[in-house]
């Protein structure tokens, strides 16, 4: 096999490992699972509705109007929901995307600024080191030729993809000072910035600007400020840049518009929750952070799934918020609020006392299964603060 064949394998398994869980998983993928989700949900909610009513904690009447909200609710959100999808950590999912433009060209740039095809031709199975090592010749080459941006741009977009970053942002100012006017560069120095800090900070919007002042259509730079005003709750301004990115877009680019165009429909969705003012008040509250403990964090893989929910302290088992994000992102700071209730009248604000509950589940599966990891906390009060969760125990 050619050391090139092993180098762009090598590189692209680096990169699918920091980029392809939000890219494999595409908006409708993540739509199913989310109403598969759902509907777990809402059948353990029926189940926890029927034994209230067995137990006599509510009466008929309660039971019909609840049950009936719970049938509405699966249509709704389970049955009716092809397109959209809860919005996930807005960096991850969206600038993704983006990130991804950027390693083909390494690939295929490291071949030709090394330009030595009998050097191609190694031995089978090679290691790691010799990825480093062809790494190294370019940076012996720009040490011999330091003005060539190109070669700074290369070497940037490699550092990067095997997540070496510090010197992948050097690698890249220098190649911007030797081309200020090239707002590719500056695209992709944006992009990294926001990678690394999982935001798009002030630097990165910086330097968004500035690509766009010398290319109004640059793709990258359009889809990365679309991304910024999404978070900022700038729908319109996030559908207008993310529509030109796509005019600007070539035939071979579809997968990439396909995830614009996805997270447009996320934008006019929100827009008409916006407008028709149907959004749940979020006075009702609790908030705190969640952690595993060391002496289980080896169980934890990053691609786990952890929930966070409540239920109300004395009253029905059915959760009155709930949660969901990647294991990867533990330890953070969470909030369940009304927003996030499976029914109006069900939601937090409606009780005083809750016990808060995080579980990480291997199979994603909203019900508790053997072999789950939870951290519970008891009589927890309406607008409680600064809670500490701690995930420390094995579901048996």
């Amino acid at each position: 096999m050619s050391l090139f064949i092993v180098i762009a394998v090598l590189l692209i398994g680096v990169a699918v490992l920091m980029v392809s869980w939000p890219i494999l998983r595409s908006k409708k993928a993540l739509a199913t699972e989310e109403a598969n989700t759902n509907l777990v949900i809402l059948q353990e909610q029926l189940k926890s509705l029927e034994q209230d009513l067995q137990e006599g904690q509510i009466n008929q009447e309660q039971f019909e109007f609840q049950k009936s909200e719970i049938e509405k609710r699966t249509v709704d959100e389970v049955l009716q929901a092809p397109q959209t999808s809860a919005k996930t950590q807005t960096y991850d999912k969206k600038l993704a995307y983006v990130f991804v433009l950027g390693m083909p060209i390494a690939i295929v740039g490291l071949y030709f600024l090394l330009g030595n095809p009998a050097a191609l031709n190694v031995a089978k199975d090679p290691q790691a080191k010799q990825v480093e090592e062809m790494v190294s010749q370019l940076e012996s080459k720009l040490k011999k030729d330091p003005n060539n941006p190109s070669g700074w741009m290369f070497l940037g977009r490699s550092y990067a993809v095997m997540n070496r970053i510090p010197e992948a942002k050097a690698a890249y100012q220098k190649a911007i000072a030797l081309d200020p006017q090239n707002a590719d560069l500056l695209a992709d120095l944006a992009d990294l910035v926001a990678f690394q800090n999982k935001d798009i900070n002030a630097e990165a919007m910086g330097y968004i600007e500035q690509a766009l002042k010398i290319n109004p259509k640059n793709v990258k730079a359009l889809a990365l400020r679309g991304s910024a005003y999404f978070d900022q709750k700038k729908y319109p301004l996030a559908i207008k840049d993310w529509n030109l990115a796509i005019q600007s877009l070539g035939p071979q680019d579809q997968a990439f518009a396909s995830g614009l165009k996805a997270s447009i429909a996320d934008a006019e969705q929100q827009m008409k929750i916006v407008k028709s003012g149907k959004a749940v008040s979020t006075v009702g509250k609790v908030s705190g952070t969640v952690a595993v403990a060391p002496a289980i964090a080896k169980q934890v893989s990053p691609t786990d799934i952890v929930f966070i929910y409540a239920r109300a302290q004395n009253g029905p088992r059915m959760p009155v918020a709930i949660m969901r994000f990647n294991a990867n992102e533990l330890p953070r700071s969470f909030e369940l609020n009304d927003t996030q209730a499976m029914s109006p009248e069900m939601s937090l604000s409606k009780f005083k006392e809750f016990t808060v509950i995080a579980r990480i589940s291997k199979s994603g599966n909203a019900m508790p299964q053997p072999g789950d990891l939870i951290g519970q906390l008891d009589h927890v009060p309406l607008g409680a603060k600064q809670l500490q969760l701690v995930i420390n125990t094995v579901q048996p």
